[in-house]
């Protein structure tokens, strides 16, 4: 006996169910395993955002072509890069050679500084083995357990797709848009529009936020008297791009560097790290999030937690600047678009 048409109809809906529930399974497991396929990409759009945030108005002020403007970016960030290295790369990787160096017998000295305390040795045992004598050995052997060439190899490849994307990035985008219906094409250009402005004005925050961090720390140890104060406010400044976490991570090697000193210096060094992160955070942040996108806090580490859980390393030192998209995305293509479709039109 033939099948009626309703039969039919019920059949094919749950074999096109079964259907799309399987290739979402095998998208997903597609996306898990090149997961580090997206970092790179996404890698590569900061760099070409933070490319085209000085080739853009440099090419528009001297009315010259795109690319001509790119170039001259990308030769002058490299003629700076290799003149600062020129100046004072050899006492910047002295200071950093020797403060690997230091690290393990400034925690020796810590730890035996602890151990006459009651305290210091209430707070050793919380640590168990995991602070005992052979912390050395684990410092020395950071540098290959967090796979250095392969960041460095990783991170020359953003470099590389960013310039690419920075030199015609109206092609990328219109080529991304082809994917959508012709109907939402516009809101989309539009929405990534936004959304690469947004990334545009948090890079350049988050660039004068590192500068001001890392001047005031290290120029606060060196007042203070702390060995190695230009690595130390180096390592400060470049830690914001890792917000919360990444700061107070950055006071350690400073706070047992300076302990291997003497207690008070490392008091000192404690008093210089508390007042130049309670400025960031009170003065310089807030004054450049007015300008920018607000992350609040709790967002910002949940962030940081669910990359770093997808992404690994890579995950945690992008989250940032990740949550900014996501969070102008999901604002304009599904709180504005879609929740708030109805009252956009009664309001009109």
């Amino acid at each position: 006996m033939a099948q009626t048409e309703p039969a039919r109809t019920r059949e094919f809906g749950f074999v096109a169910k079964v259907f799309i529930v399987g290739v979402l399974i095998i998208l997903t497991l597609a996306s898990w395993k090149i997961a580090s396929v997206f970092m790179l990409g996404f890698g590569g759009v900061v760099v070409a955002v933070a490319l085209n945030n000085v080739a853009s108005p440099l090419s528009r002020r001297l009315r010259m072509p795109h690319t001509v403007g790119l170039g001259i970016t990308v030769v002058g960030l490299v003629s700076i890069v290799g003149l600062f290295l020129t100046l004072f790369g050899a006492a910047a990787a002295a200071q950093f050679t020797t403060l690997v160096d230091e690290l393990p017998a400034a925690w020796d000295s810590a730890e035996a500084w602890l151990q006459s305390w009651a305290l210091g040795r209430w707070f050793l045992s919380i640590g168990g083995d995991a602070l005992d004598g052979s912390a050395a050995t684990l410092l020395n052997a950071l540098p290959i357990a967090g796979g250095l060439l392969g960041g460095l190899a990783n991170a020359a490849l953003m470099l590389v797709i960013g310039i690419y994307l920075a030199a015609d990035p109206v092609s990328y985008r219109k080529g991304a848009l082809r994917l959508l219906p012709p109907a939402r094409r516009e809101r989309a250009d539009e929405i990534l529009r936004i959304t690469s402005r947004t990334l545009r004005k948090w890079l350049t925050a988050m660039a004068l936020d590192m500068v001001f961090l890392g001047v005031l720390t290290g120029v606060g140890l060196w007042l203070v008297g702390v060995p190695l104060s230009f690595a130390l406010g180096v390592l400060s400044g470049l830690s914001v791009f890792v917000p919360y976490i990444g700061p107070i991570v950055a006071t350690v090697p400073g706070l047992l560097l300076a302990l291997s000193v003497s207690p008070d210096l490392a008091f000192s060094a404690a008093v210089v790290y508390v007042v130049a992160q309670q400025l960031e955070g009170n003065i310089s942040l807030p004054l450049l999030q007015r300008w920018t996108v607000h992350m609040p806090p709790a967002v910002m580490l949940l962030a940081m937690v669910g990359f770093g859980l997808l992404f690994g390393l890579w995950g945690v030192l992008l989250a940032t600047p990740l949550a900014v998209a996501a969070m102008t995305i999901i604002r304009l293509a599904y709180v504005e678009d879609i929740l708030e479709k109805g009252q956009h039109k009664r309001a009109k």
